[in-house]
């Protein structure tokens, strides 16, 4: 769908956003609330992150350490683990044996790994992926186009409406998997445009969904996501939203569009 057949809805928000919190507590948030997600990618470059080195090397967990050369720990698939704290290592008993690790700015860390995808705290149970585009829009600073100071003031001009062509294989995919969700209650599809963060048009998914906090709800989203790869384009990204009244695009999916998915 072209630009020109979408809804425009203004969204107008302000929230104070704490930028103090540890980065893994900014992730969880981020999940949920869009304004943490500037504050994510800020704090990651100027803070000092984690990563694996192979065994014996930097054997004592020396604090200033790092190397460029250094037997850097990567997943089967490249993608490149790394932790915002020590203890995240071992979030979930997914690593029971004592690992080897360096201390690196994030953005240093960055520069190097351009190219890679990134995953932030993989083992606990709110985590981050970074994909190669991010990673360079973070480094060059184009990511950063809608924050504001310690304040997030949000004004912008977002369009909205009914996708084209729906993705007919993925909506069957996701009823089915949603039958096994208790949470769901309802799904709906749209298609948005953000002219000041995004690059093109995408999918948004909007859930109605019984959770508790923000992590369970990202566990739906994590598998939502996971489900939508095999069905979309290497380029091609998605929004997922928890659907609320008075929230954000709340008006137009109750008012204007029908649910593909009701339990």
């Amino acid at each position: 769908m072209s630009k020109d057949k979408l809804d425009t809805m203004t969204q107008s928000t302000q929230l104070k956003v704490n930028k103090s919190l540890p980065l893994a507590d900014i992730i969880e948030k981020a999940g949920t609330v869009k304004e943490y997600r500037a504050v994510f990618y800020e704090n990651f470059l100027k803070n000092d992150i984690y990563v694996l080195v192979k065994e014996g090397y930097n054997a004592n967990n020396e604090a200033n350490s790092f190397n460029a050369n250094a037997p850097i720990i990567t997943f089967e698939n490249q993608q490149i683990p790394v932790f915002t704290a020590p203890k995240h290592i071992y979030d979930q008993g997914a690593i029971q044996d004592e690992m080897n690790y360096m201390k690196v700015n994030g953005r240093a860390f960055l520069e190097l790994a351009m190219g890679h995808t990134i995953i932030v705290n993989p083992f606990s149970k709110v985590y981050k992926e970074l994909v190669p585009n991010e990673v360079a829009d973070m480094l060059n600073g184009s990511i950063f186009n809608f924050i504001q100071d310690d304040i997030a003031h949000v004004h912008m001009q977002v369009l909205i409406g009914k996708p084209e062509v729906e993705p007919t294989a993925l909506l069957e995919d996701l009823k089915k998997t949603f039958t096994a969700i208790a949470a769901i209650s309802s799904a709906y599809i749209g298609w948005t445009f953000n002219a000041r963060i995004d690059k093109k048009p995408h999918y948004i998914f909007a859930l109605e969904c019984e959770v508790k906090n923000g992590a369970e709800f990202k566990e739906i989203a994590d598998v939502i996501s996971n489900l939508c790869k095999p069905h979309l384009k290497k380029e091609e990204y998605i929004d997922i939203i928890r659907l609320e009244p008075n929230g954000n695009f709340s008006d137009y999916f109750y008012k204007e569009d029908q649910p593909f998915y009701t339990k």
